[in-house]
């Protein structure tokens, strides 16, 4: 191994104390500002787990929401970031200590792709410290500490990934598909947003024209794969989204996306801000390192910047009309979102800059904004390390977050009925027993399953406290009975007759989740073909060193 392999490797391991440097305080005291997604997450990841050690490889079903009845969360919820907080979990850690570690784990990430991809012909130092520099941006930070939207920052790294692979001169397509799966699985919406910015930056970069119609045509290829690995996932999530109550995204002040742009200035005067930090002071550090890292700029850095502008424009007033006209960027939400991937890009960009020389290459203007703009990362980095000291709180434990009723009223299932929560509480199915004079025993209930033995003295209808989602499968004495939602309550209603019953609910899942694993297992077996071909051109010429079947002229070159 070469001095330069070790120097490269050691400086990759000394990412890791500088991720646990930038998460020390909350790592150290289990604390954060507080945000309801804080309580939503640990929620969520609690039951994954519970989910992963029922047996389930891919959960979902949140069995323990809405007071055990139930929803179908990771239908429609992006599943890698508790993949991550399980694997700390099922390490011992409790699930408040899991949480925060697995939202410490894509700064590692992040900071990895800009050591090794951004920044890999450069010594190790500067390597490290361009990597450092892009994973203390006080953008990104805000968007976990202050936002508590962990599965965004877990994006973030393939973001970055699949942007630094779609602004290649020749995108390669198996890549762009892999690391778009991942990047869908991590969070659709950041998905949607790095294709949006990432196309009207290919278009500013390199407008479709006979010479670069392959290019095109790769990239489109590579987004087509990718989208298709993600369909055991993303097929049932937007095509189901009827079995589920998705104006819970939507309605009410806060999810009108008019009044939530990055740099408002006429629609603050027609409907006024939602987050003020988000709509002016860090767009305005991220539009700083785009510009900068653009001036006087060619190659790689240029490419981010470029895309890292167009994502603020599209997160801008500038792309007013098209939110007006097209619904599907109206779902992002909060238009503003652009701004994270273009901070992302805008910080990976000047540290690739900085790593190049512009400093010696740059105006006293050039140097006097870099050095503003240095001082206004610190004083925001600053700040949100100093907000965790002072407004910290600690996370809850199990014995606090799992009681009461919770659960997000967008998963609510579109089955339920009006008197759910009488049902709930009357006693859920002990409660329906003692009203139809039953006798329930043996009530089994898991993630995915749940049974009970009824004895009934005479006929009787009894609804099971599990909502009558589809996707669930009922049978009474092992045999299968249709599902017949309760039209008062939204739940499964048993026809029993005279005598000792058992009855069980077990998942089977939906049509869709069959169709979507279908669609990603095609899409696999072409992106094997897709990578076999490429590792049998790479291995060509070795094999004719020779020169055989070569012209003369060639041959004598090689």
């Amino acid at each position: 191994m070469t001095t330069s392999t070790r120097s490269r490797l050691f400086g990759a391991v000394l990412l890791v104390p500088c991720v646990l440097l930038l998460w020390l305080q909350p790592l150290l005291s289990t604390r954060l500002p507080y945000q309801v997604d804080l309580l939503v997450h640990l929620r969520w990841s609690d039951q994954f787990l519970t989910a992963l050690r029922d047996g389930w490889l891919l959960p979902r079903w949140a069995y323990a929401s809405f007071n055990g009845l139930g929803d179908p969360t990771f239908i429609y919820y992006q599943p890698l970031f508790y993949y991550i907080t399980s694997a700390f979990g099922a390490l011992g850690l409790s699930q408040p200590a899991a949480l925060l570690w697995g939202a410490a784990v894509p700064y590692l990430m992040l900071g990895a792709v800009v050591y090794f991809a951004v920044l890999p012909r450069f010594e190790a130092r500067r390597a490290l410290a361009g990597a450092c520099f892009v994973m203390c941006c006080p953008v990104l930070y805000f968007l976990s500490v202050q936002m508590a939207a962990f599965p965004w920052s877990l994006s973030l790294p393939f973001s970055l990934l699949f942007i630094l692979e779609s602004t290649r001169q020749q995108p390669r397509p198996a890549r762009l598909a892999i690391v778009l799966c991942l990047l869908c699985l991590s969070h659709l919406l950041s998905a949607m947003i790095a294709l949006f910015c990432t196309g009207l930056g290919r278009l500013v970069l390199e407008f479709p024209r006979r010479a670069n119609i392959r290019s095109h045509l790769a990239w489109g290829i590579g987004v087509a794969l990718g989208l298709g690995l993600a369909c055991f996932f993303i097929y049932p999530a937007i095509t189901q989204l009827a079995l589920i109550n998705p104006t819970g995204w939507t309605d009410g002040p806060n999810f009108d996306w008019r009044r939530a742009f990055a740099f408002p200035t006429f629609t603050f005067a027609r409907y006024g801000l939602r987050w003020a930090a988000c709509q002016w002071p860090l767009p305005v550090l991220a539009l700083g390192m785009c510009l900068l890292a653009l001036r006087g700029g060619s190659g790689q850095a240029q490419r981010l910047a470029v895309v890292g502008l167009a994502a603020l424009v599209l997160g801008s007033e500038l792309a007013y009309p098209l939110y007006a006209v097209l619904p599907p960027l109206q779902k992002v939400q909060f238009p503003y979102r652009f701004m994270f991937v273009a901070a992302a890009l805008g910080s990976a960009a000047l540290a690739l800059r900085l790593c190049e020389g512009a400093w010696g290459r740059w105006s006293r203007i050039d140097r006097a904004a870099a050095l503003a703009l240095a001082g206004l990362y610190c004083l925001f980095a600053l700040y949100l390390q100093s907000d965790i000291y002072r407004h910290g709180q600690a996370l809850q434990e199990r014995t606090a977050y799992m009681q009461g009723r919770f659960g997000q009223p967008e998963y609510l299932p579109a089955v339920r009925g009006p008197n759910w929560k009488q049902y709930v509480a009357d006693g859920k199915l002990e409660g329906e027993c003692r009203r139809l004079g039953l006798r329930c025993e043996a009530v089994v209930q898991h993630t995915h399953a749940m049974s009970a033995v009824i004895e009934a003295p005479q006929a009787a209808n009894v609804r099971m406290p599990l909502f009558a989602f589809p996707a669930w499968g009922l049978t009474v004495d092992g045999q299968p009975q249709a599902l017949h939602p309760d039209p008062d309550t939204g739940l499964p209603v048993v026809q029993l007759n005279p005598g000792r019953h058992i009855v069980a609910l077990n998942w089977v899942g939906l049509p869709a989740e069959a169709t979507g694993r279908r669609i990603s297992l095609v899409s696999l077996a072409l992106l094997v073909i897709l990578l076999a071909a490429g590792w049998r051109r790479r291995r060509a010429p070795d094999t004719n060193v020779s020169g055989i079947g070569m012209p003369a002229k060639e041959a004598l070159t090689r």
